[in-house]
C-alpha cells in the first residue's frame, strides 16, 4: 500500500541566486500528497470496473455458447443411414426420434420451364421488332403486361422482363444459345405443380404463345412414408425437394426417384458427438472458474488479488458452482423397481463432478471422472440411455405429474417456475370447488386447473381425471436441465439493468466519478496554490535584489569615506 505524509521542509541559502523554482516544485511535491492519494483510489476503483466488464463479458461468451446447446435438437447428434443415397439424403436433430423408416420417391419436384423454339435470333444483340409491341405472360394465376420499345433486342427484351417488379420474384427470363441461334427461356423462381408459366400474347412476330415449347414442366414432390398413403396414386405432395415437416427432427433431401420398394433409413443416436458436446460445456464452464480464481486469488504470503473477497464475484461462483453440484430442477429420483423418475439427476451421476484435490491443476474445476465411486462415467452413462442424459442437460420445462388423479396439460416457458409444484383440489357434487398450487388459489374451469398469475404455478394447466368427491393431492415436477438453469442464470447475471456484476460495475464507477470530481477540486486548489506561491516568492525575489542593490550602495559608501589611519 502506498504511503503518504505532508512531511517538513527546510530551506538553506536565501539570498542572491536563491533556485525558487525548486523551492516551489518542494513544496507543491509536499502539497500534492493528497492528489496521489486521490488518483491511487481512482486507479483501484477503475482497475476494479475493468476486471467486472471483463468477467461479465466471459459469462456472455458462456451464456452463447450454452444456448446454442441449449435444446435436444442441438445436444442430440444423430446418425442417419440411406440404403440409396442417389434418391434421397437426411439430415437429423435431436428432436427425431431412433427409428427405422421407408420413404418412397415416386416424383422430384420442378420449376416450370418455356423456350421460344419456334424462333431464334442469330444474336442476342439483334433486333427483334422495329415497331413498339408488347408481351403478357402469366404466373401462378396472375397475369403480367410489360411494354417492348421497337428497337428492342434479344438482351433486351430478356431485360424488360427482369426488370419487372411486378413478377420477377416468381418469373425470370434468359437467352438460350443452342449454338446456332439465341432463344428467348421464362421460367418460374418455384417448384410446384401450381407455379406454371405461360406467354398468353405478344405482338412481336415469331413470339406469339404458339411459338414457346414447355420444355419442363412444373410439378411437385410426390413421396410415400411407410407405406403412407397406401393407394397407388396417393402421394404426399410438397412443392420443394426439401421435406422437414413429414418426420419430425428430419430433413429429407430428394435426390432422384427411387424403386418402388422403397429408400430405407435408420436413425441412431451419436453418442460420440453428444460425447464431444458435454465436453465443450465443461471447457465453456471451466474457463468462467479460471478466470474467477485468478481474479480472487490469494497468494503464499496471504496477499489477495483484485476482487478477493468481492460478495458479487463470490455469489457467482457459487451461484454456477451450485448449480452443476445440485440435483436438477423438477427431477425426480430413479425408482427401479417401477422404473418411476429419472434415471440421471445430477451431473455426478453421469461421471461429471468438481476435482476437490487441492494439489491438482485443476483444482475447484469440473473433470470428468475416469473411476466414479458411484454412478457411472459419461461413456456408459450414454451407452445405457443417451436420451437420459441429454434429459438432464437440456429439459425445458417438461412436466411430468405423479398422480392418477390428475394429468399435466402445459405449462409456459420462462413464466412457469421450474421445480416442485404441489397440487391440492376437492370435489363436491362431481365438479372442482376448490384447487391450489403451491398452497396458492389456482384457476378452476370445468375439469381443468390454471396456476394463477404472479406465482410460481403461473401458465401451469392441469387436467383433473377423477371427479369423485373428496380431497386429492399431487405433485408435478416442471424439469429444467443443467444447462437450461445455467442460461437462465447468466441471463439474470448479466442482464444490462439488473445483473448483479452490471449493478457493483454502476456502484465502482460511481466511486470513479466522485473521486474524479474530488481529483479536480484538488487540482484547482493546488494550481491556486503555486499561483500563489510563484507571486509571493517574485515579490520576496524583488525585495531581496532591492536589498542586494542597497548593500552595494553602502559597500560603496563606505570606500569613499577618508581613511582615520594617521
Amino acid at each position: 500500500m502506498a504511503e503518504y505524509s505532508s512531511g517538513a521542509i527546510y530551506f538553506t541559502g536565501l539570498g542572491n541566486g536563491t533556485d525558487f523554482d525548486s523551492i516551489i516544485e518542494a513544496t507543491m511535491n509536499a502539497e500534492s500528497f493528497r492528489l496521489n492519494q486521490l488518483e491511487d483510489w481512482r486507479d483501484a476503483w477503475a482497475g476494479k470496473v475493468e476486471v467486472l466488464q471483463e468477467l461479465n463479458t466471459e459469462l456472455l461468451s458462456l451464456r452463447t455458447a450454452l444456448a446454442a446447446m441449449n435444446t435436444r435438437a442441438e445436444f442430440v447428434g444423430m446418425d442417419v443411414s440411406v440404403s440409396d443415397s442417389g434418391a434421397l439424403s437426411v439430415t437429423a436433430t435431436g428432436d427425431a426420434a431412433v427409428a427405422n423408416h421407408t420413404v418412397v420417391v415416386g416424383q422430384l419436384a420442378c420449376n416450370d420451364i418455356w423456350v421460344n423454339s419456334a424462333t431464334g435470333e442469330a444474336s442476342a444483340s439483334d433486333s427483334i421488332t422495329d415497331t413498339a409491341a408488347t408481351m403478357t405472360y402469366s404466373y401462378g394465376g396472375e397475369e403480367y403486361t410489360v411494354d417492348i420499345p421497337a428497337g428492342t433486342t434479344l438482351s433486351g427484351l430478356v431485360g424488360i422482363i427482369n426488370a419487372n417488379t411486378l413478377s420477377n420474384s416468381g418469373v425470370r427470363a434468359a437467352v438460350i444459345d443452342d449454338g446456332s441461334a439465341c432463344h428467348l427461356q421464362l421460367y418460374g423462381m418455384d417448384m410446384g405443380a401450381g407455379n406454371t408459366v405461360a406467354v398468353t400474347a405478344c405482338t412481336v412476330d415469331g413470339y406469339a404463345p404458339g411459338d414457346f415449347e414447355n420444355t419442363q414442366a412444373a410439378r411437385s414432390a410426390r413421396i410415400k412414408v411407410d407405406g403412407y398413403p397406401s393407394g397407388q396414386d396417393q402421394w404426399i405432395e410438397r412443392d420443394t425437394n426439401t421435406v422437414t415437416d413429414v418426420l419430425d427432427g428430419l430433413t429429407l433431401n430428394l435426390r432422384g426417384v427411387s424403386s418402388a420398394d422403397g429408400v430405407s433409413l435408420s436413425l441412431a443416436v451419436d453418442t460420440d458427438a453428444m460425447y464431444e458436446g458435454v465436453v465443450s460445456f465443461i471447457d465453456s464452464l471451466n474457463a468462467v472458474y479460471a478466470l474467477i480464481d485468478e481474479l480472487t486469488a490469494v497468494s503464499d504470503d496471504g496477499e489477495g488479488s483484485i476482487m478477493t473477497g468481492n460478495y458479487g464475484v463470490d455469489m457467482i461462483r457459487q451461484q454456477l458452482k451450485g448449480i452443476t453440484s445440485s440435483k436438477a430442477l423438477g427431477f425426480g429420483y430413479y425408482d427401479e423397481a417401477d422404473g418411476s423418475g429419472d434415471l440421471f439427476t445430477s451431473l455426478a451421476q453421469v461421471g461429471i463432478v468438481t476435482d476437490t484435490d487441492e494439489s491438482s491443476e485443476t483444482f475447484g474445476m469440473l473433470v470428468l471422472d475416469s473411476d466414479p465411486p458411484a454412478g457411472l462415467t459419461l461413456a456408459e452413462a450414454l451407452a445405457r440411455d443417451p436420451l437420459a442424459v441429454a434429459d438432464l442437460f437440456v429439459a425445458d420445462n417438461e412436466g411430468v405429474c405423479t398422480s392418477p388423479d390428475f394429468g399435466h396439460v402445459s405449462n409456459i416457458s420462462g413464466i412457469t417456475a421450474p421445480g416442485e409444484h404441489e397440487v391440492a383440489y376437492r370435489v363436491a357434487g362431481g365438479s372442482i370447488v376448490a384447487a391450489t398450487i403451491n398452497g396458492e388459489a389456482a384457476t378452476i374451469g370445468g375439469n381443468t386447473v390454471t396456476g394463477a398469475s404472479g406465482t410460481a404455478a403461473a401458465g401451469m394447466v392441469l387436467q383433473v381425471h377423477n371427479l369423485a368427491d373428496g380431497d386429492y393431492t399431487g405433485t408435478v415436477r416442471v424439469k429444467q436441465g443443467t444447462i437450461a438453469e445455467m442460461v437462465d442464470t447468466l441471463a439474470a447475471i448479466t442482464d444490462p439493468e439488473s445483473g448483479i456484476l452490471n449493478i457493483i460495475a454502476d456502484n465502482y464507477q460511481s466511486i470513479v466519478d466522485n473521486t474524479e470530481t474530488r481529483i479536480a477540486e484538488e487540482q484547482a486548489r493546488l494550481e491556486l496554490k503555486e499561483s500563489t506561491l510563484r507571486d509571493t516568492y517574485s515579490r520576496l525575489e524583488a525585495t531581496l535584489s532591492e536589498y542586494e542593490s542597497l548593500d552595494t550602495s553602502l559597500d560603496s559608501l563606505i570606500d569613499q569615506l577618508p581613511s582615520t589611519d594617521g
